[in-house]
């Protein structure tokens, strides 16, 4: 066998040692570019010297290590309907720095999970606003976290899967510039997550997103989904209970006139109702506990142009909800939490002759 001369072998070798030098110094480099920018907050909070803004806009990305570096003393729980809340609005009115810990669908096990990290973190957390979605209370209390396919590797304190992180394409050639370009654009942080812009708030909007069920199915037991709602009552009692110094602030937030047909059609209305009733319960007795239920201002939920599907509503509602959690409004008590929920009830049937029959009528629903 022909064998190259040894003056090509060295060359062929020092090619080699040469390109894996390059690669593996480019490598390091992708790396520390990553480590340094760092804009899932993995690592740290946005440096300053660098010009850099908490620029947050990928909450499966960035909540965890938002709540792990932050510096804040409160923290605003929940899904999406939470995300167009300014941060400021919290500040100015209770005097604190407020950080979001928002999950879609607002699982109450995803949320808990939450506010351990939050709890954990160098901060001293004395307020929690935690928004209450009548269909996480009655879901199971587990984590979706895999199950949703999260990156792991951001939620963990594994090093050695940050590799999945540190050499990213994507995060060094997409995240990092977008989190400069926003930064130097002058990015408000308070808006974190806000997803507001650009939707379509009207009836006609809401409309476009609801499609109704041609029957109405029978209502099912108030019970129904008792386990889950244990559950999940017994991941908020502990998070309470761990915590007698934290004000909780628990909330119903108010969903639209479309979301109370679709409960009553798939004959869920009263179970959800139960399931509420018995959060609620089980919540008040604590000092450290306030609950408000936004669910019957009918003045909100009546009006479609607020919506721009079943659930999600403009801004402008969720500043009305701080500004009640801010001056007491709509506090519920073990007085009188039977009575909101059976006037959440009337109002639901209430709708069906009103707004419901009038959409019925007008021939603007669509069908499944």
């Amino acid at each position: 066998m022909l064998r190259k001369p040894k003056y090509e072998r060295s060359v062929y070798s020092s090619f080699c040692r040469t390109m894996f030098g390059v690669a593996g110094t480019l490598l390091m480099l992708s790396a520390a570019l990553v480590a340094v920018f760092d804009p899932f907050y993995h690592y740290h909070r946005p440096l300053a010297q660098l010009g850099l803004r908490a620029v947050q806009t990928e909450k499966e990305y960035q909540v965890p290590g938002a709540l792990r570096h932050f510096d804040y003393n409160a923290v605003l729980a929940g899904s999406s309907v939470v995300e167009n809340n300014d941060n400021a609005w919290f500040d100015q009115a209770f005097g604190a720095k407020t950080i979001k810990a928002v999950r879609s669908y607002g699982g109450v096990a995803d949320l808990c999970w939450y506010l351990d990290l939050a709890f954990a973190s160098h901060n001293l957390v004395d307020k929690v606003f935690f928004n209450l979605d009548p269909a996480a209370l009655i879901a199971a209390p587990e984590t979706t976290f895999d199950a949703a396919g999260a990156p792991w590797y951001l939620y963990n304190e594994n090093p050695f899967d940050d590799v999945k992180y540190l050499f990213n394409k994507t995060v060094l050639l997409e995240k990092i510039p977008y989190m400069i370009a926003q930064s130097r654009s002058g990015y408000d942080e308070n808006l974190s997550y806000n997803w507001a812009e650009g939707k379509d708030f009207s009836q006609s909007g809401a409309l476009s997103q609801y499609y109704r069920r041609r029957d109405t199915s029978q209502m099912k037991p108030v019970e129904t989904y008792a386990e889950e709602t244990r559950g999940n009552i017994a991941l908020l009692v502990a998070e309470v209970e761990k915590h007698p110094d934290t004000q909780f602030y628990f909330f119903l937030p108010p969903y639209s006139a479309l979301w109370w047909d679709d409960a009553i059609r798939a004959g869920e209305r009263d179970a959800y109702l139960w399931s509420e009733a018995q959060v609620i319960a089980a919540l008040l007795p604590y000092e450290n506990v306030k609950v408000y239920d936004f669910q019957a201002e009918e003045g909100i939920v009546a009006n479609l142009d607020n919506y721009m599907d079943t659930v999600h509503f403009k801004p402008e509602i969720n500043k009305v909800i701080m500004d009640a959690l801010a001056s007491d409004q709509d506090r519920v008590t073990i007085a009188d939490y039977q009575n909101d929920i059976e006037k959440t009830r009337l109002m639901s049937e209430q709708l069906q002759g009103t707004i419901i029959h009038r959409l019925e009528g007008q021939g603007l629903f669509q069908y499944e």
